[in-house]
C-alpha cells in the first residue's frame, strides 16, 4: 500500500470515486487496486473519452507541442519500419494524428480504433483515416494481420493488461512488431505539474522501463529496443513517458526473468510525498479566500481531487464551469457545469482557476474573449 487517493465525481460517473495505489511484491509494478470493473472501463472510455475535444485534448494534433510530439514518434516508427506498404494499427488512436503524421510520411495501409464514437468520427474528418470504433478486448475483424500494432499512452488505461496483450498478439503478423508508449512512473517526480496528476481515474497502472518489459516479455512479446522521452502536454509543461518496440518470442523461448529496478519505488515515494506537500500548500492558499459564493472554472483531475481533499469541498460554489463541451449539463458535487460564455450572467463572485497545467490559458480567455473581470483565484502565484 503506497497511497490512497480520492476524488469527487460527477453524477453517473462509471468509475470508482477511490482507490488504493499498491505495489507488487514480487516485480515492484505499481498499479490501482479499483473495484471499477472492465465493463465501467469500457462505458467511462466510450461515452466520456476526454480525448474526444480537439480542443481541450492531446492526440489530435490541435497545437504546435503535440504535432510535434506526433511528428516525432512517427520518425521512430518509420525507423523501425521502413515499408510504407506495412499494414499499421493504432489502438486508442484518439483523434487521429498519430496515423496522420503516418500518411504525411507515405504510409498507405493505415487502420485506427477506438472506443469514443466522436473519436472515431473526429480521426475520419480530420485525416481522411479508416477508423473503427473498438477496444483491445474487442479488436474489429479487420485489425488482422498487422504488421505494427500501436498502443500509445494506452496501457496506463487497461484493468486486463495481460488478456489486451494477448489480443494484440493474435492480430499480429508473424513478423509484426508492437510500439508502445506510456508515462514514465519513474520520473512522475521530476515532472511534477499537478498534485496526483498521474494518480487520477484513468491512469490505473504506472511503468518504469523494468515493469514495461516485464508486462511484455509475460505475454510472449520480447524487447527489441527500449528508452525514455520528455514530452510537452501543455505549455511549459514537461511530461516523462517510456517506449519500446516489441516483437513475438519464438516457441521454445525461456519464460521471463523478472526485472527489477531499485530506484523505481523510491522515485514513485518522492512522487507521492511532494504531491502531498504541493495539495498542503494548494489548500493553504484556497482556504482563506473561500469566505463566500465562488465560481470554479476547469472539472479536470484536479479539481476532483481538491474537492475531495481540499477545503474546497466545503466550499459555497455558485457554478462550475469547463471548456470540454462533453461536461456541460452535468452535475458535480449537487452543482451544474455550465459552458465559459454562461459566466456572464452570473454574479461577479471570485472564480478558482482549477487547473495548474492550463493555468495562464484560462487567465488570459478569463480576461481576453470572454471580458469577464470576477477576482480571480490561482492555486499558484501567477
Amino acid at each position: 500500500m503506497l497511497h490512497h487517493q480520492r476524488f469527487v465525481l460527477p453524477q453517473g460517473h462509471p468509475l470508482p470515486s477511490s482507490y488504493d495505489v499498491v505495489a507488487c511484491s514480487r516485480c515492484d509494478f505499481v498499479f490501482a487496486d479499483t473495484t471499477g470493473t472492465a465493463a465501467d472501463y469500457d462505458r467511462y472510455y466510450a461515452q466520456y473519452s476526454k480525448y474526444a475535444d480537439q480542443g481541450t485534448a492531446t492526440g489530435g494534433g490541435g497545437d504546435a507541442a503535440d504535432q510535434e510530439r506526433l511528428r516525432t514518434m512517427a520518425e521512430a516508427i518509420a525507423g523501425r519500419l521502413p515499408d510504407k506498404h506495412a499494414r499499421i494499427v493504432d489502438i486508442g488512436c484518439a483523434n487521429g494524428g498519430l496515423l496522420g503524421a503516418l500518411k504525411a510520411r507515405g504510409y498507405s495501409h493505415l487502420l485506427g480504433i477506438d472506443p469514443s464514437p466522436t473519436c472515431v468520427e473526429n480521426a475520419r474528418r480530420l485525416f481522411d483515416l479508416p477508423v473503427s470504433q473498438g477496444w483491445l478486448l474487442a479488436l474489429p475483424p479487420q485489425a488482422a494481420p498487422a504488421d505494427l500494432v500501436i498502443v500509445s499512452h494506452v496501457l496506463e488505461h487497461v484493468l486486463d493488461l495481460r488478456r489486451a496483450l494477448a489480443q494484440v498478439r493474435a492480430v499480429l503478423s508473424p513478423h509484426g512488431l508492437v510500439y508502445a508508449e506510456v508515462p514514465d512512473a519513474q520520473r512522475y517526480v521530476e515532472c511534477l505539474a499537478a498534485p496526483f496528476q498521474d494518480f487520477n481515474t484513468e491512469h490505473i497502472n504506472h511503468f518504469g522501463t523494468a515493469s514495461l518489459e516485464n508486462l511484455f516479455s509475460s505475454c510472449g512479446l520480447f524487447c527489441l529496443a527500449l528508452g525514455r522521452k520528455t514530452i510537452t502536454v501543455a505549455q511549459g509543461v514537461p511530461y516523462p513517458a517510456v517506449f519500446g518496440f516489441f516483437g513475438q518470442a519464438s516457441a521454445g523461448t525461456p519464460g521471463p526473468a523478472w526485472k527489477r529496478d531499485p530506484a523505481f519505488l523510491q522515485n514513485v515515494g518522492r512522487y507521492i510525498v511532494a504531491s502531498r506537500s504541493q495539495l498542503a500548500g494548494i489548500d493553504q492558499r484556497l482556504a482563506p479566500v473561500l469566505g463566500g459564493p465562488v465560481i470554479v472554472w476547469g472539472t479536470g483531475q484536479l479539481t476532483l481531487k481538491l474537492l475531495a481533499e481540499t477545503s474546497l469541498g466545503r466550499a459555497q460554489i455558485a457554478a462550475f464551469t469547463d471548456a470540454n463541451p462533453l461536461h456541460h449539463g452535468e452535475c458535480l458535487n449537487g452543482v451544474q457545469i455550465v459552458a465559459p460564455e454562461h459566466l456572464v450572467s452570473l454574479p461577479p463572485h471570485p472564480i478558482v482557476v482549477g487547473s495548474l497545467l492550463h493555468q495562464a490559458a484560462i487567465v488570459a480567455r478569463i480576461r481576453g474573449p470572454l471580458g469577464l473581470r470576477n477576482p480571480l483565484v490561482t492555486l499558484e502565484p501567477a
